[in-house]
């Protein structure tokens, strides 16, 4: 098959990978598309906004946090390639976005025009396609909340390392102990000894 831009191959593999997204739809879906560049520290979705669009992360890393109501900054999560950067469930409540997106790094994105998802309702990709991200947003956020709920600082950090061993060397450490919900200066402080603790176990 072919495609306007090389990176929409990647999309079609990917998307094709999780949902089978046959051909026939992928040529309705691929004019809603476009490609874009952005730094780092690049806010693709402000608090209290619509929802305009979604962002598949060709490369790159994002992170989607709050902001308390005296201004502290609350990880809620990270993505990086072959994911998508966007906010659900404000779509399914027809609501303002209640967090921001932000990027860590300089990357290449594929655009989503919002505006484009109820059309493709009735394209059974598509559909497929959208019950499989709520799917994996439901246990994505079950999982989070286990982890905060049930686990100390120090497995909280150790099953980040686990979970994203491909991400810990690209987030600042401040950004890891908003996510964890850890004092900066205490991750600082005993991270080295928790994995120190955690390959002597092994």
């Amino acid at each position: 098959m072919q495609f306007s831009h090389p990176e929409f191959a990647t999309i079609f593999e990917v998307f094709n990978r999780q949902v089978s997204f046959t051909e026939e739809d992928w040529r309705l879906f691929e004019p809603c598309l476009k490609v874009i560049d952005v730094g780092a520290k690049h806010n693709l979705q402000a608090i209290g906004e619509p929802v305009t669009h979604h962002y598949f992360i060709i490369s790159g890393l994002v992170r989607w946090f709050y902001i308390t109501p005296d201004g502290k900054e609350l990880n809620k999560g990270f993505y990086g390639e072959n994911y998508i950067a966007g906010n659900l469930s404000a779509i399914i409540l027809n609501e303002a976005s209640r967090f921001a997106i932000e990027t860590l790094e300089p990357c290449k994105l594929v655009s989503i025009s919002t505006n484009m998802f109820k059309p493709f309702g009735q394209c059974s990709s598509w559909d497929r396609l959208f019950n499989y991200s709520c799917q994996m947003l439901l246990i994505r956020n079950e999982r989070r909340e286990a982890e905060l709920l049930t686990l100390s600082a120090k497995d909280r950090y150790l099953k980040f390392i686990k979970n994203f061993p491909g991400y810990i060397d690209r987030i600042p450490q401040y950004h890891v102990a908003a996510y964890l919900g850890i004092n900066p200066v205490s991750l600082s402080k005993f991270k080295e000894q928790w994995l120190s603790s955690s390959n002597q176990e092994n």
